[in-house]
């Protein structure tokens, strides 16, 4: 185990660390602001709207250089009458109304915008809900350059079961199927939310880069959503990055959290395994209450100076807060 020595007495709860000027990039691993848009802002630019958990002045103010979009197919498109047809759309919108972000289309472009400060905030994109891919070829993925597919959501689809399914089977015919294509085309996948049976499944399966963009862990917020031991373990050995939740249904079983809460669940694994392994996966726009001290996604910053405070070094702070992501993309890309 790798253990970091944290400076005397900084074991200390959050205080107003949303004032902390945020000097480390940031890169969220998992928002759903297309989603968010989508539900709440249908027809109007990313650039025209200024509330709700991620905007763009919020991107600005808080130093996030990048963010991986989720395009989210609800469980009740699943099937080969919607499923495709639904993928498309969200694949049009996300080009005709995410404005004011750059979309990354190579490894050069994603290094560019990280590392400067004066850049755009750019943006790349994952599939949440594979369903769609078990009637399309992986050629539909590449007009938003998507390289991590997420199989399913909390549901059942033609893949495999959902975390959210009661008595989960494995991955079926057709799911074993997208994952031998992802594996030949290079793609990453998100067990984010994939039932325990067909998580086991995929790692027997799948030999390819895995990743959990947005989570929590079972020891401290015990629910199927969530990773048990196990399962990061094999995600470490598989040089996977863990993107934490700030969800506080992922945090806390009472559903009331804070920023405190999520730094618990970054040390764990950078005690355990290394900072190397954790990421920021916020799931911004995907749940309704917030987590005291990380209300948007600007306040992601002071999670930068809760972990300086505990004595990280510069280094694992820098690459938790957003090269840990930099480096994992780059190499699909």
């Amino acid at each position: 185990m790798r253990f970091l020595v944290p400076c005397p007495g900084s074991r200390k709860n959050f205080m107003d660390l949303h004032s902390v000027p945020p000097s480390f990039p940031i890169v969220d691993g998992h928002v759903d602001v297309l989603f968010e848009m989508m539900e709440h802002h249908s027809g109007r630019r990313f650039s025209e709207i200024s509330s709700g958990t991620v905007t763009l002045d919020l991107l600005k103010r808080g130093n996030v250089r990048i963010i991986v979009s989720a395009l989210y197919c609800a469980d009740q498109y699943n099937g080969e009458e919607s499923a495709a047809g639904r993928f498309q759309q969200l694949v049009r919108y996300a080009r005709d109304h995410l404005d004011g972000v750059v979309p990354i289309g190579s490894s050069r472009e994603l290094q560019s915008v990280y590392e400067s400060p004066e850049h755009e905030p750019a943006v790349l994109f994952l599939l949440e809900n594979a369903d769609a891919l078990v009637d399309m070829d992986l050629t539909a993925l590449d007009p938003l350059r998507i390289r991590v597919v997420g199989l399913t959501h909390m549901g059942s689809n033609r893949i495999g079961d959902g975390n959210g399914v009661f008595f989960p089977e494995g991955l079926r015919r057709e799911g074993k199927e997208v994952v031998r294509k992802l594996k030949d085309a290079g793609c990453g996948v998100d067990v984010a939310h994939l039932s325990d049976p067909c998580f086991w499944d995929l790692m027997d399966l799948f030999e390819g880069p895995v990743l959990s963009s947005h989570t929590g862990f079972r020891f401290f917020c015990n629910i199927p959503r969530n990773l048990n031991r196990d399962q990061v373990r094999v995600l470490v050995e598989r040089r996977g990055i863990i993107g934490i939740s700030v969800s506080p249904d992922m945090l806390a079983l009472d559903g009331v959290a804070k920023a405190e809460d999520v730094f618990r669940h970054i040390d764990w694994v950078t005690q355990s395994f290394g900072p190397e392994f954790v990421a920021l996966g916020s799931d911004f726009c995907g749940f309704f209450s917030a987590t005291e001290g990380v209300e948007d996604i600007s306040r992601l910053s002071g999670l930068a100076e809760r972990m300086t405070r505990d004595g990280y070094p510069s280094e694992a702070v820098q690459g938790i807060m957003g090269n840990n992501w930099v480096r994992f993309y780059s190499a699909l890309l």
